[in-house]
């Protein structure tokens, strides 16, 4: 099992394959948000990640992205993510992909940026506090509030409103459209 982060641009090997397994991904119409994986959703992309599994078999796909409508030095991980590979539904717990994948992205961010605050999104209300217990087991603090904070640049759209999981400055919440 391996976890690569990195710089879109900077490993030509697994730019194609990321690129490979998004196009097939987006492929797929009968996923519920497909759409969300079209090549142009990954303009703000600031790293790429793919967790590999025992046998080096591609398991999750996701990205870590900055946008201008949040505050600066304010990166989403888990962007995008999708299951490449062992589609199991309704686990217990955080898999280890999952897992794996953030820890890896929280470490690029550390090592290449100059991130004060991460955050993980979704737009439904009943995920935070499970994925704040789960995540511990990888060593990683999250909390939440009652906001739903601006994700993207439309704050006409409702979907662009979504609650967050964060580790970070607080301060920079206080500067984020939030309501």
């Amino acid at each position: 099992m391996k976890t690569i982060t990195w710089a879109p641009g900077t490993c030509k090997e697994y730019d194609e394959l990321f690129e490979s397994l998004r196009e097939q991904h987006y492929a797929d119409t009968t996923h519920r948000l497909w759409k969300n994986y079209a090549k142009g959703a990954f303009k703000n992309v600031a790293a790429l990640t793919i967790h590999f599994d025992d046998n080096d078999i591609p398991e999750v796909c996701s990205s870590t992205t900055q946008r201008d409508c949040w505050p600066k030095d304010v990166y989403r991980i888990h962007n995008r993510v999708w299951k490449a590979n062992n589609k199991k539904h309704f686990l217990r717990k955080v898999s280890p992909s999952m897992g794996h994948s953030a820890v890896s992205q929280i470490e690029w961010l550390r090592n290449n940026t100059n991130c004060q605050l991460y955050f993980i999104s979704r737009q439904t209300d009943n995920w935070p506090d499970w994925m704040i217990e789960h995540f511990k087991e990888y060593s990683i603090e999250f909390k939440t509030d009652n906001y739903m904070y601006l994700t993207c640049p439309n704050e006409c759209d409702d979907t662009c409103w979504q609650r967050i999981i964060y580790n970070g400055d607080l301060e920079l919440l206080q500067e984020w459209q939030r309501r």
